[in-house]
């Protein structure tokens, strides 16, 4: 089992520590809904380190990424990023990551822990003798800094760029003194950086934006605060929203799909069914009252039955939450039963986010 090289540091600090895609990893602090709502009033830090960061160089790069996932990389300038999918040749996800252009024919990459080993065989076989995939997930760490507040506790701790660096786009710099890697991204739908730095530093870059936080209310947060912030921004999960035999456009992700940049691997099968129709589609799921669907509970609609892939209680919403994949006759406002513990609960479709930062 791995340990992310902060271990001993959120030990220290009362973190609950449990198994996630074989990484002991801090569940919580104590708790995670005094995560949550720090996280969507001021600023909560994350050790994110479990997710896997390749760097992608050399002649042809970008044409073989091209070829392998679904976004457009040509449109991006040095610096820029964007969130992608990588399909297999049925159109099912492999995974999704973001990918940042670093220069001409060089990528910086992160994906999910639990695919970093799948994506790693999978694009190796993919690249050409002149390009070059590097796994720098085992040297380095990486923080994420998320919340209203991010940007001044980064600035405030020497990441002066951090206020003027556009969302999806990447920046060196210096936090606590030490060189970080600097992506303005995050899994919680909140503003904020994800920071990735040496391993020797992690433990200043902690420490110093935990002691030099306090006036921002900020807060160490667990991977049970995260779930609960991506759940309610309706950001998926690979084994639950997304995986090998759901393609993006049952997910609702054709935003991020670019069938006009040529071909890449799975682009037919997704065209096809966009041309079809769809038999399912995810959807937001708010609950009349407190009690949280789980993953895999029915969902019982008007058109058909259906199942939950993710679900909690909401504490910035008030109420348990959902998304499900349904029928694609459902509509948002429709009223839906969610078996939970074999009890029917009502429940309200709504289109998703269920919650956005803009409309907050």
């Amino acid at each position: 089992m791995k340990t992310p090289v902060l271990n001993e540091v959120h030990k220290r600090s009362g973190a609950k520590i449990a198994e996630f895609a074989g990484w002991m990893l801090p569940i919580d602090y104590g708790s995670a809904i005094k995560e949550i709502n720090a996280v969507r009033t001021a600023v909560g830090l994350f050790d994110v380190s479990h997710m896997g960061r390749l760097f992608v160089k050399g002649p042809g790069a970008l044409e073989a990424l091209q070829k392998l996932l679904t976004n457009d990389l040509s449109k991006l300038i040095d610096g820029g990023g964007q969130y992608t999918l990588m399909c297999n040749p049925s159109g099912g996800v492999i995974d999704d990551l973001i990918i940042f252009r670093r220069g001409e024919d060089d990528f910086y990459v992160v994906v999910n822990a639990s695919n970093l080993e799948k994506d790693k065989e999978w694009i190796i076989k993919h690249l050409p003798e002149s390009v070059i995939l590097t796994d720098k997930s085992p040297e380095t760490a990486l923080i994420a800094v998320q919340g209203p507040a991010a940007i001044d506790l980064l600035v405030k701790t020497g990441l002066t760029a951090a206020s003027e660096t556009k969302r999806f786009h990447m920046v060196t710099g210096q936090v606590a003194g030490r060189d970080v890697l600097a992506t303005r991204t995050g899994y919680t739908g909140e503003d904020g950086f994800e920071i990735a730095c040496k391993n020797e530093d992690a433990e200043a870059i902690w420490t110093t934006l935990i002691s030099e936080g306090e006036e921002f209310g900020v807060a160490p947060c667990g991977l049970a605060a995260r779930d609960v912030l991506r759940t309610e921004a309706c950001l998926p999960l690979y084994g639950h929203e997304i995986d090998d035999t759901i393609t993006p456009v049952e997910a609702g992700l054709m935003r991020w799909v670019n069938l006009d940049k040529g071909e890449f691997i799975g682009r037919e099968p997704i065209a096809k069914m966009l041309d079809e129709g769809l038999k399912r589609k995810l959807i937001g799921i708010l609950m009349e009252g407190r009690v949280p669907p789980r993953a895999e509970d029915k969902v019982v609609s008007s058109a058909g039955e259906g199942v939950v892939t993710s679900g909690t209680f909401s504490p910035t919403l008030g109420c348990g939450i959902a998304m499900a994949y349904l029928p694609s006759g459902v509509e948002e406002g429709q009223q839906v039963d969610v078996i939970i513990h074999g009890k029917p609960r009502p429940g309200t479709l709504k289109n998703v986010p269920l919650y956005s930062r803009k409309k907050k």
